[in-house]
């Protein structure tokens, strides 16, 4: 029993750091959900900024860049219909067109190697031809080719090469129909010979009198328009189909971005070309700043840009690739601020900790008995000043009990001291177990303990009637037995002094100078109701050390 009540006093003071940490603790998430919280918060917010600024500098980067590149695809374009231009209206073309306006007949029944053979033996078919090759070569265009009425190639600018098209009978093709027509043809497609996307633009060859004699073709091949295409972006001419006719990025080459065309711009498939492969382009939202789009998985920023007198499209796509690992790194970044915050955030709980569990240690020394855990005379005393208070607001009489361990010095001296501590803190308990809720027991110092508390005002009839209640609360469970894993001796009780005060004439020193005397007085009573035993290891209260069993 004596060592269970050590064990209980041990347990309460680990009650009392238990209620203590809760709050530090409860504290620190709260510090540490608020900071995840704020960093997260604020986090995201920068991150925004951060991407919204990159996405408006790709903007305003593919915007310039989609006005630069259209500038230089007009002014290619442009140069392209010059050309055929001013081949068309050259002397020596006008004189071989009017020469060969229409093949002769039985001239379809010809192979072309014939029908060439035929041409370039006129010295003309050969001067026009070279004229061709010499600005074919300056300005780096596929071809130049000239045809007669009856869709005949009459002179060439690769007239004296083995791929020679002198003599290609090139019927129904739209941009030769159109020169005949309107004066003028363009037209993209994929050659006939060497299967490169070419671009072809045609002008009408007429004689002084505006009869049209034939046409003039200038062809530039898509990968030579692409080298045009420079700029950190990619760039996509885009006929009315949506099919990629020239590209910076051979992955869009050929294939068909109709959904990148502005809405009711898209023509059903002309003539002979195929669309293209269709690629999965998505919309994806975006801000005011980014038409965004997700193009075979991948997401773009798009810009458009018309081209000047042709019917193409020039699309400008900025990658947006950058930006999922820029979020990592904002998240990453984040979340390293995030944990150092939460380290300092839990060190700085647990050093809070330590200096509460310190103070609290140190109110506590300073209140409470270390031995028995109860509270000591100081805190005692504070409390019965609060009674007394109280006890006057509330008319009520406040009870004031004092407890003599009898004996207790034959008992430290016969089983030593510690069987002496732990006899003092099983008395604790065992009084304890016998207040009512509202009292205090407390420590007053060595083997004397105190009892205070409210009653209520004594009856005329039983004026004792409150004290002797409390007498027997206190003394009876002090007698019997006390067993520890050391010994077992009997204990007869102890002397009280216990009285009822009205704190309105009466103080609290005066109530505790009664209790006191009535304790002394008490002790004597009691030493005279018993008589002395003999042996060395007897005390004149019956604790006999023939009763004790050493373990």
């Amino acid at each position: 029993m004596i060592g269970q009540a050590m064990e209980n006093n041990v347990l309460l003071q680990g009650r009392r750091e238990q209620q203590t940490r809760p709050t530090v603790r409860q504290v620190t998430i709260g510090l540490a959900v608020v900071w995840v919280a704020l960093v997260a918060g604020l986090g995201w917010w920068i991150s925004q900024k951060i991407v919204t600024a990159q996405l408006a500098r790709w903007a305003a980067s593919a915007e310039y860049e989609a006005k630069t590149t259209a500038r230089v695809m007009d002014r290619l374009f442009t140069e392209m219909v010059s050309v055929a231009n001013m081949v068309a209206r050259q002397g020596q073309v006008i004189e071989l067109a009017m020469r060969y306006r229409t093949d002769a007949p039985g001239a379809a029944a010809l192979t072309r190697q014939e029908r060439a053979a035929q041409f370039t033996r006129d010295p003309l078919v050969r001067r026009v031809g070279d004229f061709m090759n010499a600005l074919a070569s300056d300005l780096r265009y596929a071809r130049i080719y000239m045809n007669n009425m009856s869709d005949d190639t009459v002179s060439a600018s690769n007239w004296a090469e083995p791929d020679s098209i002198v003599g290609m009978i090139y019927s129904g093709r739209p941009y030769l129909v159109d020169a005949l027509r309107t004066g003028s043809g363009h037209y993209f497609g994929i050659a006939r010979l060497n299967k490169s996307p070419s671009y072809f633009v045609a002008s009408r060859i007429e004689d002084p009198n505006d009869v049209p004699l034939g046409s003039v073709t200038v062809k530039f091949d898509a990968p030579e328009v692409a080298l045009y295409l420079t700029g950190r972006h990619i760039a996509l001419i885009v006929n009315r189909q949506g099919r990629v006719i020239t590209a910076s990025s051979a992955t869009f080459m050929l294939r068909n971005v109709a959904a990148l065309l502005p809405p009711g711009t898209v023509l059903p498939q002309d003539g002979e070309e195929e669309l293209g492969e269709l690629m999965d382009v998505r919309a994806s939202g975006g801000s005011d700043l980014a038409d965004q789009w997700l193009i075979d998985g991948k997401p773009y920023l798009l810009r458009r840009q018309p081209l000047s007198g042709t019917q193409y499209q020039l699309i400008t796509l900025a990658t947006l690739e950058p930006l999922a690992p820029m979020r990592r790194q904002h998240l990453g970044t984040a979340g390293l601020i995030a944990v150092f915050g939460l380290v300092l955030i839990l060190l700085s709980g647990h050093a809070a900790n330590q200096i509460v569990m310190r103070r609290q240690d140190e109110r506590y020394a300073a209140n409470y008995d270390a031995l028995t855990g109860l509270p000591n005379r100081r805190a005692v005393l504070a409390e019965l000043e609060r009674l007394f208070t109280l006890a006057k607001r509330t008319q009520q009489w406040v009870l004031v009990a004092f407890i003599d361990l009898d004996g207790f010095k034959p008992i430290n001296d016969t089983y030593g001291h510690e069987a002496g501590d732990r006899f003092l803190i099983e008395v604790g308990r065992r009084m304890s177990a016998g207040l009512r809720a509202s009292d205090m027991l407390g420590r007053w110092g060595g083997d004397e303990f105190v009892v205070i508390g409210l009653v209520a005002p004594p009856r005329s009839h039983d004026p004792q009637g409150v004290v002797d209640e409390m007498r027997n609360r206190l003394a009876r469970p002090l007698i019997g037995t006390y067993t520890s894993a050391e010994c077992s001796f009997d204990y007869r009780g102890a002397s009280f002094g216990i009285v009822s005060v009205d704190p309105a004439v009466s103080s609290l020193q005066a109530a505790l100078k009664e209790a006191d005397r009535l304790m002394y007085a008490d002790k004597q009573a009691r030493r005279a109701q018993h008589t002395t035993k003999s042996g060395p290891a007897c005390d004149s209260f019956g604790n006999n050390a023939s009763d004790c069993n050493i373990a």
